[in-house]
């Protein structure tokens, strides 16, 4: 069932105007759940956000290798012989009403083939998509509408609640609610909130449907801790790609602008002499790096076309409960620069346990620069998987649907106008 067709089904239970003005406000049903204040954080900050004050992005960082920048080469043709490479990428768009939100999440499984004699795919997509409403004012929808969703009631008491499993359950839209006593009052925070901890679980869920039989690398758009995600669903998901014996796991990041790793790795002042083996006799210090507002502007002066940064073993300051609990997951990072114009910049991630095996997360380090040296921003085979999951033209159809459902009804003025 689409998207469009599962929304366009609950927008048939909205109240008419003439019962909906005649009830009293009652604001958001309390049997459904809803985010908290950590979550409208979380949803709030990038990947790996800026530096504030004394809040760091990172509790731990620590340099594994020689600072030394380190030359990336590419995959032999014969060493992609009967290896495959995929991508993980998702989208999410929420549709904005006085009343209620419209929530849309999609997740993309991409697969590039290789092989020296024809096959009849070369390539495969799967995708997995979740919807739902995020209510604020309960009077909206008339009961019936608890025929589209009843698999998240009652979830707001599961402090332990998996996301994945509520979406494995059911396919129908997942109806949510908005808390007002949060420190964000606004209802489209909380719908933003949720859009994207739907997306990001449904990445994470994508991790399950790669073959256990075919050896490659796997693309995941994004960092290795997804932000809004669970924690317990984050765990879940990684914690399988430990037992990997012929693949692994790189993600992949282009947004380095909103990234302070290396920056806060440098303003150590333990790190000083690293410091002045990258800016030698510049009279660089720490005080000039606080002042620096994030990678991106350190990486150009550090790397070369076709070089990629010493490794960095860091744990970002949302996640250490889950390295506290499995140190094999703890993020080891790099940033590799493109050899051709435009000499752009991504971020790599991987899972500690991964350096046990060199040989393989060479290769598969060397798959990811030359999938980039063939996209432009981020590797081909992400691009292709970001082209799969974009939710255009569903949220244009379903945005005509909600106002002439609006309309039919007397109910027009809940519609936002921007």
């Amino acid at each position: 069932m689409s998207l469009v067709s599962e929304l366009s089904k609950m927008l048939g239970t909205m109240a008419d105007a003439e019962s909906y003005n005649q009830l009293p406000p009652i604001g958001p049903p309390a049997d459904r759940p809803h985010l908290s204040n950590e979550d409208l954080e979380l949803a709030k900050r990038v990947a790996h956000g800026p530096i504030l004050g004394n809040n760091y992005a990172f509790s731990t960082i620590e340099l594994i290798e020689d600072p030394t920048p380190k030359e990336i080469g590419f995959p032999k043709p014969d060493e992609l012989v009967g290896n495959s490479l995929w991508s993980i990428d998702g989208s999410n768009k929420t549709l904005d009403n006085s009343a209620f939100h419209l929530l849309l999440a999609r997740a993309a499984l991409v697969e590039y083939k290789y092989s020296d004699m024809p096959i009849s795919v070369y390539h495969e997509v799967e995708k997995i998509d979740r919807s739902g409403v995020c209510l604020v004012d309960g009077n909206i929808f008339k009961d019936d509408i608890h025929l589209f969703g009843e698999s998240t009631k009652g979830l707001q008491d599961n402090s332990d609640v998996s996301w994945i499993e509520v979406m494995e359950g059911t396919d129908e839209p997942l109806i949510v609610s908005f808390d007002p006593s949060t420190s964000d009052k606004k209802p489209s925070s909380h719908a933003s909130g949720w859009s994207v901890k739907f997306m990001q679980t449904l990445e994470l869920m994508l991790l399950d449907k790669l073959p256990e039989e075919r050896p490659g690398v796997v693309i995941r758009d994004g960092p290795i801790f997804p932000i809004c995600a669970t924690i317990n669903d984050t765990i879940r998901s990684l914690e399988a790609t430990l037992d990997w014996e012929n693949k692994m796991m790189i993600c992949s990041s282009k947004r380095i602008q909103e990234s302070t790793l290396f920056v806060e790795f440098l303003m150590n002042p333990q790190n000083e002499r690293i410091l002045e083996f990258y800016f030698p006799k510049q009279n660089i210090d720490t005080s000039l790096i606080k002042k620096t507002p994030a990678d991106y502007i350190l990486l150009p002066k550090i790397l070369k076309p076709g070089q990629r940064t010493p490794f960095l073993e860091a744990t970002p300051m949302s996640r250490t409960a889950i390295t506290k609990r499995y140190p094999n997951l703890t993020p080891v990072y790099c940033y590799y620069m493109r050899r051709r114009s435009p000499e752009t910049i991504i971020r790599m991630e991987f899972p500690r346990q991964y350096l046990s095996d060199p040989e393989l997360l060479d290769w598969s380090l060397k798959c990811v620069a030359w999938q980039h040296e063939l996209g432009t921003k981020v590797p081909h085979v992400q691009e292709f998987a970001d082209r799969q999951c974009q939710l255009k033209s569903e949220s244009q159809l379903l945005q005509k649907l909600t106002t002439s459902a609006l309309m039919r009804r007397g109910l027009h003025t809940l519609e936002v106008y921007e």
